[in-house]
């Protein structure tokens, strides 16, 4: 991915730290990473590690600097493709939310923390698509005051680089800056404004009772801030006390981890303090949100609440902190070096910089799958938003395997204004001069998948199609028919139709054998033509639905001859009747398009459980739902070619009952024809001796399904390779 992150600035600070690690961690994933920010010490780091830095005035309030800022993100953004946009503080997430907005790219946040919830700085926050946030009260802040929905909030950690910080590759107290074994070495390192350094005057304050209980102590400051003067005045006033060194403030500097190893304890918060324990150095966590004492065991829990930075408590005085210091300092040296070792393992364990990279990549992921983009690269025809889970798991998949390849801005012509699938926009398919328009406005049509070119429905939606594709062409947009399934055609005007739709096409691919002999009987040259498969193989394998009893799933749908419908329902009762007691399985009725299922399938519900079986039905279930609901059953009896193909994809044995040419194509493709009956002329007996054949061989049929689900998988991934293909050599580029 392409990602733009834009903050304050990089000076020293714990938020400042979190984005050069996560920023440099991403580059090292792969992704491309661009910072805006006003500058700081931290930009050398980013530069050197291939992230790289645009310069604005994002740390200001005044207008002047605000607009400079504002039209600095926009040339960016206008001259970048960026796939995402990440805002880590107030300013920049007001200025970004409306770039991104205007621009069309995803807008994500992370919150290192809470702040004043007053009704005019909650007007100028904004917490974006998704929302990182770096400890549960940050997240429970942004629930309370924000009403941000629980599944856009992702509580991540701020993750330390371990190799740099108390690594192979420290050079130990000896070779630390600031360095003095003979003295007792007290470390604190913060940003040192008014907000975050109230702790580091008590700090100074304390030391002439921590050098009576310790001779010899001294303090180390580093940091920088609008009140370094401040700090430095106070350490000098100190230093006329306790003697010239009792009090040393380094200023900001960006050699934190080769510092820490001269401590002997470090006073400090947040991502400071977990520096600090990355080093095993001994805690005291005290800062201007609050206290806790010294970082042992007991204080694991509050302390990771609140990202160490200890809110909810009270400040500490002087006092507190000189006795908190003086504890440690009188520690025997293995008391202080198994405090040292807990706070590395601890690091190690929960707050590695790969979580915190892994975190921003799910939710970067998630924020492009979810963003409806206002303009389509690719546009995909079919037979959406109709309440069908196959044509819909079609939509998802067809969307996953284009995002994954870096292909966002995906639309489709569907029934309404609500596409069936998360991040793909809904084009009216019925609004003629609408679908024209943004035709023209694409970079590729993709005709599929399912059965469109056909006119076994209706001569009517063969047109339709085949216009959708003629107006692609007409306007120079590159097609690919995707996976199709064709056929029957049974006129012969339809039959030049199609030919003429497919003969245009830039490639096509069909789901199975039968479909590329049909395209090759209408004159396509067969090395034009590539035999894939349904793009539901590429679907992550589903979690099978959990179940206090064996099941076999039946799905079923309403056909249009009532006699013959009637007598079907007769004898699909009857064999399922028989099957399930003979092997004590329970029913689960699955409609797969309730407007034309529910019925049917209520029928033989209602027949099996007066016959004494244990029945659900699952109506109105998600895609998610129908898919775990297959992948738990014992074996599928089913009419819809989608059952047939969900239980294929999840290895689970199924026997078809064929009421359309598309049915046998798939089950022969997949080497099971010898597991289809003929819907309307099978009568119980037949089907229940297949059913029981079925589950004879179940596992032999599994395991020769994997495999050759496996097969289909690659098959499916080449059709979205293809694809991809296709829309760089119109634009160049995948995005």
């Amino acid at each position: 991915m392409q990602i733009l992150m834009v903050t304050m600035s990089l000076g020293i600070g714990g938020a400042e730290t979190h984005i050069v690690e996560l920023a440099r961690g991403l580059v090292a994933a792969g992704h491309r990473v661009t910072v805006a920010a006003s500058g700081g010490l931290y930009v050398e780091a980013l530069t050197a590690a291939g992230v790289r830095f645009v310069e604005a005035p994002l740390h200001s309030k005044r207008p002047d600097k605000l607009a400079r800022a504002y039209r600095t993100l926009s040339r960016l953004v206008r001259e970048e493709p960026f796939d995402v946009i990440h805002a880590h503080a107030r300013i920049p997430g007001f200025l970004a939310s409306f770039i991104a907005r205007r621009a069309d790219v995803p807008f994500v946040t992370t919150f290192h923390g809470v702040f004043n919830p007053v009704w005019y700085w909650r007007m100028l926050t904004r917490t974006g698509e998704r929302t990182l946030a770096v400890s549960d009260d940050v997240h429970d802040y942004l629930r309370r005051y924000y009403d941000t929905p629980e599944e856009q909030i992702t509580v991540t950690v701020n993750g330390i680089d371990t190799a740099v910080f108390g690594g192979p590759a420290s050079a130990g107290r000896a070779g630390a800056p600031f360095a003095d074994p003979s003295r007792p070495t007290i470390l604190c390192v913060s940003r040192l404004d008014r907000e975050s350094a109230a702790h580091i005057f008590p700090m100074i304050e304390a030391m002439p009772a921590v050098a009576e209980a310790a001779p010899g102590a001294r303090l180390v400051i580093v940091g920088g801030g609008d009140v370094l003067d401040e700090v430095r005045a106070a350490a000098a006033r100190m230093n006329t006390v306790l003697g010239e060194g009792a009090v040393t403030v380094a200023g900001p500097r960006t050699d934190v981890a080769a510092i820490l190893p001269a401590a002997d304890v470090f006073v400090g918060v947040s991502r400071a303090a977990m520096e600090a324990m990355a080093c095993r150095v001994p805690v005291v966590l005290s800062g201007a949100q609050g206290h806790l004492g010294v970082f042992g065991p007991a204080l694991e829990a509050e302390a990771k609440a609140t990202n160490f930075c200890c809110r909810g408590r009270e400040t500490a005085d002087a006092g507190t902190l000189a006795a908190a210091v003086s504890s440690v300092l009188a520690m025997p040296p293995e008391a202080r070096r198994a405090l040292g070792a807990f706070g590395r393992a601890l690091i190690e364990r929960d707050y590695s910089v790969g979580r915190m990279v892994g975190d921003a990549e799910t939710l970067y992921a998630r924020a492009v799958r979810g963003h409806v983009f206002r303009r389509a690269d690719v546009i995909v025809s079919g037979y959406y938003g109709y309440g069908n889970a196959g044509d819909d798991a079609l939509l998802g998949a067809i969307a996953d395997g284009l995002r994954a390849r870096g292909i966002y801005r995906i639309a489709a012509l569907c029934r309404s204004g609500r596409a069936p699938a998360p991040g793909v926009r809904a084009i009216r398919r019925f609004r003629f001069l609408t679908v024209r328009r943004e035709i023209r406005r694409a970079k590729l049509l993709l005709s599929g998948g399912g059965s469109l070119l056909q006119d076994a429905t209706s001569t009517k939606s063969l047109i339709y199609y085949t216009s959708v594709i003629r107006a692609a062409e007409a306007a120079g947009v590159p097609v690919m028919i995707y996976a199709n399934g064709i056929g029957p055609l049974t006129r012969p005007a339809n039959v030049r139709r199609a030919a003429r739709a497919v003969r245009g096409a830039a490639a096509v691919s069909v789901r199975e054998r039968a479909s590329g002999e049909e395209l090759v009987k209408m004159g396509i040259p067969s090395a034009a033509i590539r035999v894939s498969a349904d793009p539901v193989f590429t679907l992550p394998a589903p979690t099978p639905a959990a179940s206090d009893a064996p099941y076999l799933l039946l799905s079923l749908r309403e056909t249009a001859d009532g006699r013959r419908g009637a007598a079907m329902e007769d004898a699909v009762f009857a064999a399922v009747r028989d099957l399930c007691r003979a092997h004590a399985l329970g029913v689960v009725l699955l409609p797969m398009q309730p407007a034309y299922d529910d019925a049917v399938c209520g029928r033989v519900a209602a027949r099996l459980r007066e016959a004494g079986l244990e029945v659900t039905l699952l109506a109105g279930a998600s895609v998610d739902g129908v898919r775990a609901a297959i992948a738990g059953a014992r074996a599928v009896v089913a009419m819809r070619l989608h059952a047939l193909i969900f239980a294929c994809a999840a290895a689970v044995p199924a026997l078809a009952l064929s009421y359309d040419p598309k049915i046998d194509a798939f089950m022969d493709y997949m080497d099971l024809s010898g597991c289809v009956l003929e819907a309307f002329s099978a009568d119980s007996e037949a089907i229940r001796l297949a059913g029981e054949r079925l589950l004879a061989e179940r596992e032999r049929v599994a395991c020769a399904l994997r495999t050759r689900r496996d097969e289909m998988r690659a098959l499916a991934e080449a059709d979205l390779d293809a694809a991809a293909a296709l829309l760089a050599g119109k634009d160049g580029r995948n995005s």
